[in-house]
C-alpha cells in the first residue's frame, strides 16, 4: 500500500472528518472557549444517559459513574487509522494522571455495527493495549441499542467502500454530576488542513484536572 496511490482516498476521508468535526462543534449546544489557541469546545448539558455491555460482558450506565470524572470517545472496534491513535493518547493521558487516574473513568463507545460483539471489544482492547487503563470500557451492543447513543452525541457513522467507517472524531468530558464539560478534537482549517494544538492527551489531562479541582 503506497502512499501516492492513496493519496485522493486519504484526502476524501481528511475532508470528511473535517465536515464530521464542524458538525459536532456546531450541532450540539456548545460555546467555544474564549482563548485564540485551541483547547476544545465547551460544553453544557447533562450528558445523555446510556446503558451496554463492556468487554467484560458487563452491564453499565453512563450514570453507574456519577462522582467520577468520564472520558467518553466513540471507536470502530476494527479501525486502523484515527481510532488506535485516539487510544494511544487515552492511554497516555491516564499515565500523566498518575494517582488522580482513580477519580476517572474512560468509555469507548462501538460505532462498527458488523463487529460489535463482545469477542470484538475484547480484541481491540488488547489490540491496543487500552487495557493498561484499569478503568477502562469498550461498549458495545446492537445496532438498535448504538444508534441512539450515536445520536444523542451527534457522532455521524458513515460506511465507507471497503468496509471502512468514518465517524466524527473527539473526546467528550463529562464531570462528576454528569453534564457535559468539553469536547477535544483535532481543529481543521476550511481546506481540511490539521491545525496546530497541544496533544490530545495533554489537552484532556489539563481539563481532567480542571474537573476534579472542582473547575
Amino acid at each position: 500500500m503506497t502512499r501516492v496511490k492513496h493519496l485522493p482516498w486519504i484526502a476524501g476521508r481528511l475532508a470528511i472528518l473535517f465536515a464530521l468535526f464542524t458538525a459536532a462543534c456546531t450541532v450540539q449546544s456548545a460555546s467555544p472557549n474564549s482563548s485564540n489557541v485551541y483547547e476544545g469546545t465547551a460544553l453544557s448539558g447533562l450528558a445523555a444517559d446510556f446503558r451496554l455491555v463492556d468487554q467484560n460482558g458487563i452491564q453499565m450506565a453512563l450514570s453507574d459513574f456519577r462522582g467520577q470524572v468520564v472520558v467518553l470517545t466513540f471507536l470502530d472496534s476494527q479501525c486502523q487509522d484515527v481510532c488506535p491513535l485516539t487510544a494511544v493518547h487515552l492511554r497516555t493521558a491516564n499515565q500523566m494522571l498518575g494517582d488522580e487516574a482513580a477519580s476517572v473513568v474512560f468509555i469507548g463507545i462501538n460505532v462498527n455495527v458488523e463487529a460489535n460483539g463482545a469477542a470484538d471489544v475484547t480484541a481491540t482492547t488488547q489490540k491496543w493495549r487500552l487495557n493498561e487503563i484499569p478503568t477502562w470500557h469498550f461498549l458495545t451492543g446492537r445496532a438498535e441499542e448504538l444508534e441512539p447513543i450515536w445520536k444523542a452525541y451527534d457522532i455521524t457513522v458513515l460506511p465507507q467502500e471497503g468496509g471502512e467507517i468514518t465517524h466524527t472524531p473527539g473526546v467528550f468530558l463529562v464531570d462528576q454530576t454528569g453534564y457535559k464539560r468539553w469536547y477535544v478534537s483535532t481543529p481543521f482549517d476550511e481546506a481540511g488542513t490539521p491545525q496546530w494544538t497541544a496533544p490530545l492527551s495533554e489537552l484532556l489531562v489539563k481539563h481532567i484536572r480542571e474537573l476534579l479541582s472542582g473547575g
